[in-house]
């Protein structure tokens, strides 16, 4: 005898995902079996999931979903990436489809499921959305007979016990009606039908409403008759004045007649449901615009992200600009690491700005320095303040910047810093060194005495004394 064949359904027509049965079956199922509704951005209505089916792209709302959906059924699946998404599912429905279990790729002539992926080249985002709606209904239908979690939740919710044979300290209670994983918030259940015998679903506290004919017959049809607040209000109206008459005195309401009015009933009491849900909606998206609006606005403004690579400068505007000559900054290469990338050379010295005053010890430093250092082999030599045990060239370097020359007692001691810093006899083998170039130099018009009068004596400084020229009387003529 020839095999029985099972009932198939004939191909939908429909050219929307709102009026596939598919759709609502998929959303109700991340709804209540899931959290992805209050985790994932923009999934809030069963309208936010048909846009992201439509989409040509890889989708935030649909990645997420597809991965939801393949942690239930492979735990430790890790490559779950927009980008690498598309191979972890077809491996993992290649694996099903291996198997003798029908699924909705099913070739009666083969007697095997056939891989759709298998002829695919562009992954599953660029795929038509009714491939990508039969590929998540066949997902859910296999986490609803595979998944050890999805399986736990139907078994707790209707009280299945597994092991009976076993004792356990204590046999989980279903949970409460009140309860998202309670048997009766796990079923879908159409909110009532017509005198004409058309179901009426509602997956959600949306106004997205369904209508369809009797599910159990394969000629049955599925719709959407209204996604707006005014479309399910319309449907209101439309239902209630199409409700049968009240019945005589002494006569009984027909069962078609007691259903249409009990989903009168049921359709008006959503509405405030739908109010707080709309609200929710538009509070939920504003958050999200304001901020993008915030992104968008940060990435206009110029934002400084480290510390200045100058040292800042302390100047007054009062003396002349021969004081600051040698003062100016000469090390800013040094500090500047953002001149390569301003099409700067790193060791170039700024010119000196006018009229600027710098500190008395400075200025004489750098007096003294010219006039004592005409001989010093070393003058030319500014680099960094090291010891000549590391090599200090002899020869000055064109090619660095000028810098300041140590002027510490090491240097002065040093061996290549002997003929430059030339130290006077000193008048006892106690008294303090006088020294005739570099900072602490005294000046031709001066005379170094070792102690004054009320001032205090010391070997390690002495005064020097310049005496005061006589001022010059102009003559009157």
């Amino acid at each position: 005898s020839a095999d029985k064949k099972g009932h198939i359904c004939p191909p939908s027509d429909a050219a929307h995902p709102r009026d596939r049965w598919e759709s609502a079956f998929v959303y109700a199922f991340v709804c209540k079996f899931t959290n992805l509704r209050s985790k994932v951005e923009g999934l809030d209505t069963p309208m936010d999931f048909e846009e992201a089916l439509l989409s040509e792209e890889p989708h935030p709302i649909v990645t997420q979903i597809l991965a939801r959906f393949i942690l239930n059924l492979r735990p430790q699946t890790r490559n779950l990436s927009s980008d690498v998404i598309s191979s972890t599912l077809a491996t993992i429905m290649h694996d099903y489809f291996k198997t003798t279990e029908r699924t909705v790729f099913w070739d009666e002539n083969l007697r095997v499921n056939v891989d759709p992926f298998s002829q695919m080249e562009n992954g599953f985002f660029a795929a038509s959305w009714d491939f990508k709606l039969k590929i998540m209904r066949q997902l859910v239908e296999l986490q609803l007979c595979h998944s050890a979690e999805i399986k736990a939740i139907i078994d707790r919710a209707w009280g299945v016990i597994h092991n009976k044979h076993k004792k356990a300290e204590t046999t989980p209670a279903p949970p409460p009606a009140n309860d998202p994983q309670s048997q009766e918030n796990l079923q879908l259940q159409p909110l009532g039908q017509d005198k004409d015998r058309k179901r009426y679903w509602a997956v959600d506290d949306s106004p997205r409403l369904y209508i369809s004919t009797n599910p159990w017959k394969i000629t049955a049809t599925f719709q959407t008759i209204s996604s707006t607040r005014d479309e399910y209000m319309a449907i209101v109206e439309k239902v209630q004045e199409v409700a049968p008459p009240e019945p005589k005195a002494g006569e009984r309401k027909s069962k078609l007649d007691t259903a249409h009015i009990a989903l009168v009933k049921a359709l008006q009491g959503r509405i405030e449901a739908i109010d707080a849900e709309l609200a929710r909606i538009q509070r939920a998206r504003r958050k999200i615009e304001q901020r993008n609006l915030l992104i968008a606005q940060a990435e206009v403004r110029e934002t400084r992200t480290r510390r200045r690579t100058t040292r800042p400068d302390y100047a007054y505007m009062n003396d002349p600009a021969s004081d600051q000559e040698d003062e100016e900054y000469e090390d800013q290469g040094e500090f500047d690491d953002m001149t390569t990338f301003r099409g700067e050379p790193s060791n170039r010295r700024e010119p000196p700005s006018m009229g600027r005053r710098r500190s008395t010890r400075a200025s004489n430093a750098a007096n003294n320095g010219k006039r004592g250092g005409s001989n010093d082999d070393w003058n030319d030599w500014r680099e960094k303040r090291r010891s000549t045990r590391l090599g200090v060239p002899a020869e000055p370097q064109p090619d660095m910047p000028p810098l300041k020359r140590a002027r510490t007692d090491d240097s002065i001691i040093s061996a290549h810093s002997t003929d430059g810093q030339r130290q006077s006899p000193t008048q006892n083998g106690n008294g303090p060194k006088i020294k005739i170039s570099g900072a602490a130099a005294i000046k031709p018009t001066e005379t170094a005495v070792e102690a004054l009068a009320g001032k205090k004596k010391s070997k390690y400084w002495f005064y020097a004394i310049e005496p005061i020229p006589a001022p010059q009387h102009e003559t009157v003529p």
